[in-house]
This record gives C-alpha cells, sequence and structure tokens, in this order.
C-alpha cells in the first residue's frame, strides 16, 4: 500500500482529464487515486478508464449527490473510500498540479528537521484556458497556525483545500473537514485547525493550479451570495472561537489581530467577492459587527454602509446627526 491517498470528490467533466494527466505525469507514483463520483450526469468513467493503465485508481459513484447540499459532507464521505494511507491529499476535479509535487512532498517528509502534521504546495490561479491569473503570495517554509491565518486573511498567503497534504491521524484527531455552511472557507478552517499543533509546512520548487474556471462555488459567488454570505460569516465566528486561546497566549499573533484581520478580510470579501449583500443577511452581519467584534451599534451600522457602499438619504442623514451629538456628548464630559 501506498503512503499517500489522492482524493478526488468529482462531479465536473469539463477539466476533469487534464487533472489525472497531471496525476499521470507525476515523477513519484507512489500515491493511490481515489475518485468519488458525486452522482454527477457526466461520462465521468469514461475519463478515469483512459488511466487505468497508468494510475492507481479506485473508483465509485455515489447513489446520491450530497455535494449540492455541502461539499464539506462529499469530501469527507471520499475520504471515507480510502484505504489507511498515512497522508492524505483533497484534491479537485478541475486543477492540476506540477509532475515533482509527489516526489518532493516525499522529499519533505524524508527530511529528519521536518516534522508537520500538514503542508501544502504554492499556488497559482489559472483560468480555463490554463492561463495565469496570478501567482498567491509566498509565505515562509514554516509557520505556525496563528500566523499562516493571520496573514492569509490579509491577503499574504495562498491557502486552497488541494495545495494540501494532511496525516490521517490529524483528520481522525479533528474529526475531518471543518464543517461550515455552503462550504465557505471551510478549506482554510481545516487548514488552521489542522495545522493548530506543529504549524505548516511548505514543500518548495512544486507548485498546484487552482483553476478559477466559472464552473466552481468560488466562481459562482455573485449569483448564489446569499447562502456564501451566511457560509463566510460562519467561517468567521468559527475563527474567532477557535482562535480564543491565543487570549492567553505567548503568541507574536494575538487574538486582537486576528479579531481585526477577520474583520478586514470580511469587509473586502463582501465588497469585492460578493459584491454587496441583501436584506437578509443584514441582521447577521450587524450581529457579528456589533456582538463578536465588540463594535458600538452606531458603528456597527456604518461598517454595514460601507460595505453597501451606497447611501440612502434619510438614514444617512440620521447617522450624520447622531455622529454630531455624539461629539456634543463627548466635548461636555471632557469639560
Amino acid at each position: 500500500m501506498s503512503e499517500l491517498a489522492i482524493v478526488i470528490p468529482a462531479y465536473k467533466h469539463q477539466f476533469f482529464d487534464k487533472t489525472l494527466n497531471s496525476l499521470a505525469r507525476q515523477t513519484n507514483k507512489n500515491f493511490t487515486v481515489y475518485i468519488g463520483d458525486d452522482n454527477s450526469p457526466f461520462a465521468l468513467s469514461e475519463i478515469i478508464n483512459r488511466y487505468k493503465g497508468s494510475l492507481r485508481i479506485y473508483y465509485t459513484r455515489f447513489e446520491n449527490n450530497i455535494g449540492a447540499e455541502n461539499l464539506v459532507l462529499q469530501w469527507n464521505r471520499c475520504v471515507g473510500l480510502t484505504k489507511g494511507e498515512n497522508w492524505i491529499c483533497l484534491f479537485s476535479d478541475d486543477d492540476i498540479m506540477d509532475e515533482n509535487c509527489v516526489e518532493n512532498f516525499y522529499l519533505a517528509l524524508e527530511n529528519k528537521n521536518n516534522d508537520f502534521d500538514v503542508c501544502r504546495f504554492n499556488t497559482v490561479t489559472i483560468d480555463k484556458n490554463d492561463s495565469v491569473l496570478h501567482e498567491c503570495p509566498i509565505g515562509p517554509e514554516k509557520e505556525s497556525s496563528a500566523s499562516m491565518a493571520f496573514y492569509l486573511l490579509k491577503g499574504k498567503r495562498g491557502n486552497s483545500m488541494p495545495d494540501h497534504i494532511f496525516s490521517r491521524e490529524i483528520y481522525d484527531k479533528c474529526g475531518g473537514f471543518v464543517f461550515t455552511e455552503f462550504a465557505q472557507g471551510a478549506d482554510w478552517a481545516t487548514s488552521i485547525l489542522f495545522s493548530h499543533d506543529k504549524g505548516i509546512q511548505i514543500i518548495p520548487d512544486a507548485k498546484v493550479y487552482w483553476r478559477y474556471s466559472g464552473l466552481n462555488i468560488s466562481s459562482a459567488a455573485s449569483s448564489q451570495k446569499h447562502k456564501m454570505i451566511i457560509g463566510h460569516l460562519h467561517f468567521v465566528e468559527w475563527a474567532l472561537n477557535h482562535f480564543q486561546y491565543l487570549k492567553t497566549s505567548k503568541s507574536v499573533i494575538t487574538y486582537e489581530m486576528i479579531k481585526e484581520a477577520l474583520r478586514s478580510n470580511l469587509n473586502m470579501v463582501m465588497v469585492c467577492h460578493y459584491k454587496g449583500f441583501n436584506i437578509n443577511s443584514t441582521y447577521r452581519i450587524f450581529t457579528l459587527y456589533h456582538k463578536k467584534f465588540g463594535l458600538s451599534p452606531y458603528q456597527s451600522i456604518t461598517a454595514l454602509f460601507q460595505i453597501m457602499n451606497i447611501k440612502i438619504p434619510a438614514i444617512d442623514k440620521l447617522i450624520h446627526i447622531f455622529s454630531r451629538i455624539k461629539g456634543k456628548i463627548c466635548q461636555v464630559v471632557s469639560s
């Protein structure tokens, strides 16, 4: 049995051949591929059959589709297909990897100076034509979970589930992938959780190419924004709770730094990724700002308007009046 299981929760067919081809081209073939077909309407088995001579593949077609409900459920179900390999890579049905990724992983594993539960490759974002959209920022070779999370939230690290390899031991210890609604931020949360004890190791000189195709969840942000916003808020709440330990830690990264980074990231994601929000999300976002981030009601409302990037004259005037009254009260108190 090989040490590494490459698990592919499969549904889309458009780039699946390219994915399997990138695995077939690996310079080190010491891995087994497990494909969990999420009851796809496409003939995935025909594509898979082309690679049975060059890859060790176990293919399972599930009778029910659960990825549409939540991808995390499908991820865990697919990992359940594996046969006890010590290391797991949850890959995607449309991403590709450099031909030396597996080889460099084993080299890192053999290095006695390395001790990790989770490692990752640097990431390049590509489009449907394989053209490079951008190269994700590169961090240090080894980094603590808190540091990785802080810089990830600041946009200074790359991170997606297909660029990770993690130990079965940490997967079992943590109870599988972190569940968030609509799987939003589930990859980030899982990376943060799995790397809590030993940090995260970067595998150098090999990259994973994450595809922004218009067919995946991230590409559909504007069309399904309400569900995805609720999922992202779930991730933010999870992170605020998870990093409570930093309040009593001597870590360079403090809880307040994480909290501010989460708030900044939320603002950026809402404006640039989801491009605003609908009325159904308003109360939950307001509550998050007020109760979790500790903003005053006035500050929370102001933050909402900044995200919406619109001005409703009557309400905007009331906020202006409230601000002036607040200023005068502060002057009286200080005098």
